[in-house]
C-alpha cells in the first residue's frame, strides 16, 4: 500500500445523493482510529472516495434479508442486483454466487 493505510468505511444516512466528503466528519474518524492507533498525527487523514451503498433497512431497524434481483425484476439482460449483503454475506457468498449464476 505504498506506506499508507485505509480506514473505514463509515455510514452516513442521506436523503439526497451527494458524493462530496464532509471534512467536518474527520474528527469522528480521528477519534475512532486513535482507539487502536493513538499516535495518529493530526491532519494526516485524507478522504479517498464516497459512494452510495444500497441498504434494505434504515437506521434503528433490524437488518433485513438479502435482496437478489435478476432480469425478470428489472428487464435488463445480464444484470443481477445484490442489495443488503452485509455480515454474514461472506459466509453466504458461495450460495449467493450460485443464485446469481441461476439468474443469468
Amino acid at each position: 500500500m505504498a506506506g499508507s493505510a485505509r480506514f473505514g468505511p463509515d455510514v452516513e444516512w442521506v436523503s439526497v445523493i451527494d458524493y462530496r466528503v464532509d471534512a467536518a466528519r474527520a474528527s469522528a474518524f480521528y477519534g475512532a482510529i486513535r482507539k487502536y492507533y493513538p499516535d495518529l498525527p493530526d491532519s494526516c487523514l485524507q478522504p479517498d472516495y464516497a459512494g452510495i451503498r444500497p441498504k434494505v433497512s434504515g437506521p434503528g431497524e433490524p437488518p433485513g434479508d438479502f435482496v437478489i434481483s435478476g432480469p425478470e425484476a428489472h428487464g435488463i439482460a445480464g444484470l443481477v442486483n445484490l442489495f443488503g449483503i452485509e455480515s454474514p454475506g461472506l459466509t453466504a457468498s458461495l450460495a449467493i454466487a450460485e443464485e446469481v449464476v441461476s439468474l443469468l
